[in-house]
């Protein structure tokens, strides 16, 4: 038995066989009706929850709401059932003695493990393309782009063949279904849940004392200032009389402070494999989100460009200028707000604008360069890895089995 030759009928044999013993019964018509009115259910209540609030008067748009929901919670739901495809799928064939059936043909042992991923993928696929109905709702709601949904799913269909292949290797692996479920699972759970709290775990580690420029008050003249304030208030603890003093914003000037801060640049890549961070950074975005992330997640609420903003925020380290003059605005009953480009903007309460004297800009989070491609590579490396030891380990001789182990 040659164990790395690979024909499109080997491949072509084991996929069917595959198929044939996973669509055989009833169970899988009911578990696609159950998925099929589960994702129903979800995809409206989150539109109805979002008509209840009524975002879309607030300048809320609910597709890429939904549309976010809905891939994110796809996703969740493909990695929970991948790997009830694969995790029991050789050493379940070994218990039962099909294992040693196959073996026996000119069928290599990459042809059956390269079938019982391929039968496994497109198993989990079918689940996936029936939450397609559900996916075009959100697009005619607006805002969604044919490419967008094209690139998520497509990811999202990569990501699911990764864990489909993690629990083909453990299953290679482990002798007992029990156990290489629980190990395929801890993986899933390892990549999507436990990456983000290794990460989180790990920025106390990067504390260290920096120093920052600081737009404010001299130490005198902010002194001086806050004694007038404290006079000002025993003088009208209930606020009536003369107006409060106000900030003396012409002698803001630089300084420097020093105090600890965390810097999560050092750790962020962390999250860079996790599944969910990869397909919100794949999925593409409107051109008004390229001018500023930050104003389009605020304007939306579309939580994949929430994802990517989040991990883009962990990317830029702390602050290295700080404009503390600014805050004062507020005390004299301003409106205060950021331009696209960081500057601040201050106006009355009936839109007009007032002078600012502020050298300080606000970092403005860009979608910056992808980063899931990385991420899906990690996660491709992963999946082959594993495949690489389900076909080593179908390998006939055998040599020494592990103990317990039959081959038939």
């Amino acid at each position: 038995m040659n164990g790395w030759t690979l024909s499109w009928h080997g491949l072509r044999v084991v996929t069917g066989l595959e198929l044939r013993q996973r669509i055989r019964s009833r169970r899988w018509v009911i578990a696609l009706i159950a998925w099929f009115l589960l994702i129903g259910g979800v995809t409206t209540l989150v539109i109805w929850s979002l008509d209840k609030l009524h975002w879309d008067n607030s300048g809320y748009n609910p597709g890429p709401v939904a549309f976010g929901i809905n891939t994110l919670f796809v996703l969740g739901m493909g990695l929970v059932i991948a790997p009830t495809f694969t995790a029991t799928s050789i050493n379940g064939d070994r218990a039962a003695g099909v294992l040693a059936t196959l073996q026996a043909t000119r069928l290599s042992a990459l042809e059956i493990a390269a079938g019982k991923l391929v039968a496994a993928w497109l198993t989990s696929a079918v689940f996936l393309v029936v939450a397609l109905p559900f996916v075009i709702w959100s697009m005619v709601l607006g805002s969604i782009s044919f490419l967008q949904v094209v690139v998520c799913f497509a990811v999202v269909f990569a990501l699911v063949a990764v864990v489909c292949a993690i629990g083909l290797g453990w299953s290679a692996l482990i002798s007992r279904s029990a156990g290489s479920t629980v190990l395929t699972y801890l993986c899933v759970v390892g990549l999507g849940i436990i990456s983000p709290m290794v990460m989180a775990l790990s920025i106390p580690f990067t504390v260290e004392n920096t120093t920052v420029r600081v737009w404010g008050l001299p130490e005198a003249v902010n002194d001086q200032y806050n004694a007038d304030l404290e006079r000002y208030w025993n003088d009208h603890p209930d606020g009536d009389g003369a107006s409060p003093p106000a900030p003396p914003l012409s002698q803001c000037t630089w300084n420097e402070q020093s105090y600890d801060q965390a810097h999560p640049e050092r750790v962020w890549w962390m999250m860079v494999p996790n599944p969910f961070v990869v397909v919100a950074d794949a999925a593409p975005l409107p051109e008004a989100a390229h001018a500023g992330l930050s104003s389009y997640v605020a304007q939306t609420g579309d939580p994949l460009a929430a994802i990517r903003l989040g991990v883009r925020t962990l990317a830029l380290g702390p602050e290295r200028e700080r404009d503390d003059c600014i805050q004062m605005y507020y005390s004299l009953g301003y409106i205060v707000d950021w331009n696209d480009d960081g500057s601040p903007r201050v106006t009355t309460e009936d839109g007009t604008p007032v002078p600012v004297n502020s050298p300080v800009k606000r970092v403005t989070v860009e979608t910056g360069a992808p980063s899931w491609p990385w991420g899906l590579g990690v996660n491709l490396l992963i999946g082959a890895a594993f495949f690489w030891v389900a076909v080593n380990r179908l390998r006939i001789p055998y040599g020494t089995l592990p103990k317990g182990q039959r081959v038939a």
